[in-house]
């Protein structure tokens, strides 16, 4: 298809938290908007659920969601592509049996389970063949071999981008840097993101966002020339 595929973290990338609630300004739902309206494809690539990324409403029909990393690609005619391996329904009943007999709260999402961060549960669930993956004060329970990065090899098939930039703060979005051209981090990324970033925005959450999209639509030839000038010495 070509074009640009921009593919961005939800959680502290384009939505800010305000008193427990993630938003996406408006200022930043333009920007995007100005980014595909130009030809190019827009990817929120999460951990989370539909549940999860509410802020997104004036975006659909427009994104693809890549949401528990990439499990569940929704695209922008609606259309949901699930991904879960067939043994992983029965390995899911399993891992739910065990955090009921532990007392662990946790939520469902259509293919992940969702509990709270702490070594207590990693170490409760170190005998089960899941993927573990933190995200802050999150932990997500998930198929094996599954992560950001296995998100955005599923977005490259599926859109078939002429170039890849990712852009995220947390742990959890390390694959999905390492998996793109180009990979970003915005102001408020933990130091092990930004050491990997071949860019890191001055603007923190959706501004930062802002500040990439606008980067990138004033560029006049190469994207990634663009944002090393764009770096500074």
């Amino acid at each position: 298809m070509g074009g640009l595929l921009l593919a961005a973290d939800y959680h502290w990338t384009l939505a800010n938290e305000r008193n427990g609630e993630f938003t996406v300004n408006a200022d930043v739902l333009n920007a995007i908007t100005n980014f595909i309206n130009l030809g190019n494809s827009f990817a929120v690539v999460t951990s989370g659920a539909t549940r999860h990324v509410k802020g997104l409403s004036a975006l659909m029909g427009k994104v693809y969601l890549a949401l528990e990393n990439g499990l569940i690609v929704v695209k922008p005619s609606g259309e949901r592509i699930i991904n879960a391996p067939a043994q992983w329904w029965r390995l899911r009943d399993e891992v739910k049996a065990h955090l009921s007999v532990l007392g662990v709260r946790f939520s469902e999402g259509e293919v992940s389970l969702f509990t709270e961060n702490s070594k207590a549960v990693i170490d409760a669930l170190s005998s089960f063949d899941v993927k573990l993956e933190v995200n802050r004060n999150m932990l997500s329970i998930m198929p094996k071999g599954v992560d950001k990065g296995y998100a955005i090899n599923v977005l490259r098939r599926l859109i078939k981008p002429s170039l890849v930039i990712s852009i995220g703060d947390a742990e959890n979005d390390i694959p999905m840097l390492r998996a793109a051209d180009i990979p970003v981090a915005v102001g408020n990324a933990l130091p092990e993101v930004k050491g990997i970033a071949r860019y890191v925005t001055r603007g923190e959450d959706g501004q930062g966002v802002v500040e990439l999209i606008n980067i990138i639509l004033n560029c006049r030839g190469d994207v990634a020339r663009c944002i090393d000038e764009a770096r500074g010495p």
